[in-house]
């Protein structure tokens, strides 16, 4: 059984269907927990308490797997046992193919966190980086009406203004990946977390 830690319910449906895409039998269960993001964004900094009660209360169903799907929380994933953070397989494919990294983000509280995954990652493979913030912050609002649409777009539109300056795009936040669809004529590559992630873990963890 594979398990999901969620900020958002939004991301059920997505994380179902690529699971079931490399193993249709698998058991997977779902928690969401909106409050920690909540308290991460008005606090500027992450609930550790109620995130490692939510860890155990997760463990008790005994999964042989799980994925924490929020990226603000994915510094707490690295300090706690037996849970996986989504965006770290992608970041380290990103680290060994270039150099000048774009750190697009909507979420002000995910921008410490992936460029701390992003140097960590680096220094642990002894490669050298440089990171470009990409503010998407603006955006935000569009996420929290469900306006996917509009969410994509202006994520896009930001990713275009700093394209020439970097060898690649790196969509900090699982829910960005709606921007790739208004991306597909731009000379970048553009990646996110949640197929590389759940390729790489479930290959890891022999699931499929």
């Amino acid at each position: 059984m594979i398990a999901f830690l969620h900020t958002s319910d939004i991301h059920i449906p997505k994380f179902d269907a690529l699971v079931k895409k490399y193993n249709p039998t698998i058991e997977i269960r779902h928690f969401v927990n909106a409050a920690i993001l909540k308290s991460a964004l008005e606090n500027g900094k992450t609930d550790n308490e109620t995130f490692l009660a939510e860890v155990e209360k997760i463990k008790k169903d005994k999964p042989q797997l799980i994925i924490c799907t929020c990226s603000t929380y994915g510094g707490e994933c690295d300090h706690t046992e037996g849970i996986e953070r989504i965006d770290f397989p992608i970041a380290e494919y990103l680290v060994k193919n270039y150099r000048r990294i774009a750190l697009a983000y909507t979420a002000l509280s995910t921008k410490n966190t992936s460029e701390d995954l992003l140097l960590k990652t680096a220094k642990q493979l002894d490669k050298k980086i440089e990171i470009l913030h990409c503010d998407c912050t603006d955006g935000w609002p569009y996420y929290e009406k469900n306006d996917a649409e509009n969410y994509g777009f202006h994520i896009a539109e930001k990713i275009r203004d700093i394209e020439t300056e970097v060898d690649a795009v790196f969509l900090a936040q699982a829910s960005m990946e709606v921007a790739k669809p208004y991306l597909n004529d731009i000379s970048k590559n553009v990646y996110s977390s949640p197929e590389f992630g759940i390729n790489t873990f479930l290959h890891t963890f022999e699931l499929i």
